[in-house]
């Protein structure tokens, strides 16, 4: 009894001492969101400070920028003006911070006023440099940004995170804007150092085109942050005539591109177009520092109100607190029963799936056994499928987990809407789902043995109708393998293990997504071993081919180039497909050696031609995805160049779509070191995979080659001719050369050469050859 007296005291005690802690607590975080509250309203003041120096810079550094491109005395009088303003700004600003640095607290630390020190003294070398005109524009934009840079932080920065909503909004908007000025004025030094050169710099037009790219990110990050009145005004100041005047004038110059500049627009309007709109964002700046004034202002006076409230209520609480606190008492016989629960919960985690509620593939392989040792002595039918979502992985990767994971939520919610509630339903891997069945144990009355594959269709077709998540409707296909028992297995495993053979051969069929497991199924893996196993040795033992096949101009009928192409004869096997092969080589890695070995290969023989037969032939090579991301493959590809003697403009390599945008950063950094060689680029197939503008314009592409899916249907599909037609306006928009692939027939070789397609290959002018047969059909044309 005096034990339970004691738990009962600590019982009432606790929760009341717990109570004024609390309430302290709460208190002491009101008295701190108001001094926030002010705090925020001082940093928004200095930030009128701050963005007028770094508006008084964005105009200096678009001054030089006009100055060193053209040596033109017309933007040094603008310069001289530009740095006065800027001089002016500095003491000010300097003396503001410091100021608010040494009185309040949670203010961005005091190294980076230091930092600006460095840079300010950085920035009078420049301005010396500047005078002299010893610099280049590119290398005065450094010196510039990173100050502009660390001011932005300095009069961006908030001390705490805030819970009022407008100031959070009004914040989250700060910073875009901010930067979407920045780079609007860098557009503009850029833009003046393009127009106003004698010699146009391609890596200014490349920073132009960055600076354009970036404000439209920016921009959209603002536009979907800001609140409604700031968007409104952005929208506004855009419909102006004279944001309409620069972006005719920025498609201009885009539209010319690298080579040249427009002649209609001179150096002096652009610097005029481009500063009225950088002056206009700089007036929704100042509307929007002095909005968060008046919102940190009211935020405080609130903070302030709610503190003396809470004040008094925590004082009523706590009477009410210390005769209340008695039933805490009751609160423990609760709490036990609140860790049973919990004890439970944890138990039914580690057996299930947390998004689903699905078990997972741990629990699912104990109700699988039960489920077979169960049916076994009396031989009753069971059916095991198991399905594999095709094309999960690209929704994971392009929209998310978010995503994905409403995907699958969804998917099990179909799944179960065809399923008895004793069916066994599970998430055995991420994209993969397992469900067993007995006699009638499907919603639909399928009997397990007789209807297992009419069920799987209707699993699959439970995936027909695209998934809505939010505005994206997502297309997403599955393959089934599908087990049938009786025999029954010993273990389960091993039932899924046979399941696992099934899906791969529904993967494989591009007909039939389901497939029954059979036997022979593991005579086909062990084939696979063994394919496996003789294209390790092909290599070593001289078996692979390397044929060609010509690339004709469509214009002319003149031979212009070849396409490389591997072929394996093996003793036993003869010859064996690429479409065999070649996935097993990538799979395995041994790709990368083979691919080796075809680019030496074809770039002697080449070498071989154009020195006795045709002086200008050229070759493409096709470079598997493994190979691109190898990190010596420039090297590489310079040792095959050298040991031959094939100079680099005779060699194309071939990529395809998906290799490239696995890895994009990877890849074009790839490809322009690859391209530093002096060696031809283009994409394979293009057409069957992404098909993006985009990443076009991203990679130092000159070659696009049309799939030979769409060549081949020319003659009987729209919807090939609507692509292709896209395509080759693609590839002459973009100035690359475009190659078909798979023609054979006439009618095909006309339509595509009426389109501009330059190049072609196929059966109408010749498969690919080995060299001896080359050599023959050569001399017969």
């Amino acid at each position: 009894m005096d034990r339970l007296g004691f738990r009962i005291a600590l019982a009432i005690a606790i929760p009341v001492v717990a109570f004024l802690i609390m309430a302290g607590i709460a208190l002491g975080e009101r008295e701190r969101v108001g001094r926030d509250m002010a705090t925020t309203g001082d940093m928004a003041a200095l930030a009128t400070e701050g963005k007028a120096l770094v508006h008084a810079l964005q105009d200096e550094r678009a001054d030089s920028v006009g100055y060193l491109s053209g040596l033109d005395n017309e933007f040094w009088y603008i310069l001289e003006e530009a740095r006065d303003a800027t001089d002016g700004l500095i003491e000010p600003f300097r003396e503001r911070w410091e100021q608010l640095a040494s009185g309040q607290e949670g203010l961005p630390p005091h190294t980076l006023l230091d930092r600006m020190g460095e840079d300010l003294r950085s920035l009078a070398q420049i301005r010396s440099l500047v005078n002299q005109q010893a610099l280049h524009p590119l290398e005065l934009l450094p010196a510039y940004d990173r100050l502009i840079q660390r001011l932005i932080l300095m009069v961006s920065h908030t001390p705490q995170a805030h819970a009022d909503a407008q100031l959070t909004a009004l914040f989250n908007a700060y910073r875009p804007l901010l930067l979407l000025k920045e780079h609007a004025a860098r557009e503009r030094a850029l833009g003046n150092a393009w127009l106003g050169a004698f010699q146009p710099d391609r890596r200014v037009f490349h920073g132009f085109l960055s600076s354009v790219a970036i404000q439209d990110l920016q921009r959209q990050q603002f536009m979907s942050l800001a609140p409604p009145g700031h968007r409104d005004a952005l929208l506004e100041l855009e419909s102006l005539p004279a944001h309409q005047e620069l972006l005719a004038a920025r498609a201009a110059m885009i539209n010319h591109g690298s080579a040249g500049k427009p002649e209609h627009l001179n150096v002096m309007r652009w610097y005029g177009v481009t500063r009225e709109r950088v002056d206009q964002l700089r007036h929704m700046e100042q509307d929007l520092t002095a909005e968060i004034r008046v919102a940190a202002a009211r935020a405080e006076r609130e903070a302030r109100q709610e503190f003396m409230v809470l004040l008094g209520i925590a004082l009523m609480l706590l009477l009410s607190t210390v005769t209340l606190s008695v039933a805490i008492a009751r609160g423990l016989l609760k709490r036990h029963r609140e860790r049973l629960h919990a004890m439970e919960r944890v138990a039914w985690l580690a057996r299930h799936d947390t998004l689903t509620h699905l078990p997972n593939r741990s629990h699912f392989t104990e109700l699988l056994d039960q489920r077979l040792e169960a049916a076994r002595p009396e031989g009753s039918s069971m059916t095991l499928y198991l399905m594999d979502l095709q094309g999960f992985s690209e929704v994971n990767r392009i929209w998310g987990e978010s995503v994905a994971d409403q995907v699958l939520v969804q998917v099990t919610e179909r799944m179960r809407g065809l399923l008895h509630p004793d069916a066994l339903l599970a998430r055995i891997y991420g994209d993969q789902f397992g469900v067993v069945i007995g006699p009638s144990e499907s919603a639909s009355g399928l009997d397990a043995a007789e209807g297992g594959e009419a069920f799987a269709q209707r699993l699959l077709a439970c995936l027909d109708e695209p998934f809505q998540v939010g505005r994206r409707r997502i297309e997403m296909r599955g393959n089934i393998g599908v087990v049938a028992c009786p025999p029954f297995p010993r273990h389960a495993s091993e039932l899924l293990s046979d399941a696992g053979f099934a899906v791969e051969y529904a993967k494989s069929s591009p007909r039939q997504r389901y497939r029954r497991f059979e036997p022979r199924m593991l005579e086909r893996h062990a084939a696979l071993v063994d394919l496996d196993r003789d294209l390790e040795k092909a290599l070593e033992r001289g078996e692979f081919q390397v044929h060609y096949q010509p690339k004709l101009d469509l214009e002319t009928g003149r031979l212009v180039s070849v396409e490389a192409l591997l072929r394996w004869y093996h003793p036993r096997r003869g010859w064996v497909s690429p479409d065999e092969f070649i996935p097993r080589a990538e799979t395995s890695g041994t790709i990368i050696e083979i691919g080796d070995h075809v680019l030496r290969e074809a770039c002697a023989q080449i070498q071989a031609w154009r020195q006795g037969l045709c002086p200008d032939l050229t070759v493409g090579v096709n470079l598997a995805t493994l190979q691109l991301y190898q990190a010596d493959i420039v090297a590489r590809v310079r040792q095959a160049l050298v040991e031959t003697g094939l100079p680099p403009e005779a060699l194309e390599l071939e990529l395809t779509e998906t290799g490239l945008m696995e890895d994009m950063n990877a890849a074009t950094e790839a490809l322009e070191r690859l391209r530093g060689l002096g060696v031809s680029l283009s994409v394979d197939d293009f057409g069957t995979g992404y098909s993006s503008l985009a990443y076009l314009r991203r990679f130092p592409l000159q070659g696009l080659k049309l799939d030979k899916r769409f060549v081949s249907d020319l003659e009987s599909s729209d919807e090939s001719r609507m692509i292709a037609s896209a395509v080759l306006r693609l590839a002459r928009s973009l100035s690359l050369r475009s190659v078909a692939e798979g023609v054979e027939t006439q009618a095909q070789a006309d339509w595509l050469r009426e389109r501009g397609c330059r190049l072609g290959q196929g059966y109408l002018y010749a498969p690919a050859m080995p060299p001896d047969e080359f050599v023959l059909w050569l001399g017969q044309r």
